[in-house]
């Protein structure tokens, strides 16, 4: 697979992906960053570093997790959506016109994903203030102005952060730059950075007037922490087991052994 961006390391562009195979540990480590993580950002990144196995010719770290832009992270929490299972999610919503709830489902496989531009991750918008090199957002830009307590700091921090700064470049003030200025850059990013769609169009099945409504692949990465420790007691208990050696079965194994178990006890055929 390929991200819609990519990860830009070293002075080179690094594209295909592939995930660790889905093992117990592997769903436990998603489980566990939404209980211990932070920030969103950070549970983001923890997830990813413990499901994918390379990019291009690198298994990533931390860090180049963090590196990722927004929108790759955004189109890889939706592929993991899809690799744990979790692909098709249904939501139960109200409707804007005649408030009356209604459900509908969709697959995050198949949310409209835009690919980067041709010169991403760098954008070089002309300014009133001259002209300066930018680079789309990404993970450590997300965890740095996730805590900060309004959208203008975070907008000013975001861009301090993204202005590259190149030997012979001038200087640039952030705080002096003007609104438009600011549009300009964001307008910019924009165009170079990949995407993928949040917000989906469904018509109520009451009145059938169209509502927007935004979704996000991240609400539905969770997997069972509760359940999949139910299931490495249930083997335990029959094979002796240590939990380690559980949690490296394939999804696929554990859940055979689990048939078996119950088949053992009558419960099922």
């Amino acid at each position: 697979m390929q991200l819609p961006g990519g990860l830009w390391h070293n002075e080179k562009l690094y594209r295909d992906f592939t995930f660790r195979p889905l093992t117990g540990a592997v769903e436990l480590a998603v489980s566990e960053a939404f209980y211990y993580a932070i920030t969103i950002p950070d549970a983001v990144t923890e997830m990813l570093y413990h499901t994918i196995a390379h990019i291009g010719s690198k298994e990533p770290d931390r860090e180049m997790i963090d590196a990722l832009s927004a929108g790759d992270r955004q189109f890889l929490t939706a592929c993991l959506a899809g690799y744990l299972g979790n692909d098709e999610a249904w939501f139960t919503v109200k409707c804007r016109h005649c408030e009356e709830r209604f459900d509908f489902s969709l697959r995050f496989s198949e949310l409209p994903v835009k690919a980067a531009g041709p010169s991403y991750p760098f954008c070089k918008p002309a300014l009133e203030s001259g002209t300066f090199t930018w680079r789309v957002p990404d993970g450590g830009d997300q965890k740095a102005v996730a805590g900060l307590s309004s959208d203008e700091e975070a907008c000013i921090a975001l861009l301090n952060r993204c202005v590259v700064n190149k030997k012979n470049d001038p200087e640039i003030d952030i705080k002096k730059l003007t609104k438009h200025e600011i549009s300009l850059v964001e307008e910019s990013m924009e165009a170079q950075a990949p995407q993928v769609a949040n917000r989906i169009q469904v018509s109520c099945i009451n009145c059938f007037k169209p509502n927007e409504f935004e979704v996000d692949p991240i609400n539905h990465l969770n997997t069972s922490f509760q359940r999949l420790l139910d299931d490495v007691h249930r083997i335990a208990s029959v094979y002796n087991w240590s939990e380690a050696e559980i949690l490296s079965l394939p999804r696929q194994r554990r859940m055979r052994y689990l048939e078996l178990i119950d088949r053992n006890r009558g419960m099922s055929n």
